[in-house]
């Protein structure tokens, strides 16, 4: 299904991302805390978007 491509699609860029944010955190590539913290919020924001569609497709599944 066509939607469901789109989604996976979605959740790979995410976890790409998270898997950027993750390597330049560990890289030490933060020159300073404000920029570690912006890189942590979005890493966990991204996260919490994965949660999300997660859930959305579990309800979706449990309404079959």
């Amino acid at each position: 299904e066509q939607r469901m491509r789109y989604v996976s699609d979605f959740i790979g860029a995410v976890k790409a991302r998270q898997a950027e944010i993750s390597q330049g955190l560990s890289n030490g590539n933060c020159v300073n805390f404000e920029t570690y913290q912006r890189l942590v919020g979005q890493y966990q924001g991204l996260q919490e978007a994965l949660e999300i569609i997660n859930n959305l497709l579990k309800e979706e599944e449990d309404d079959r």
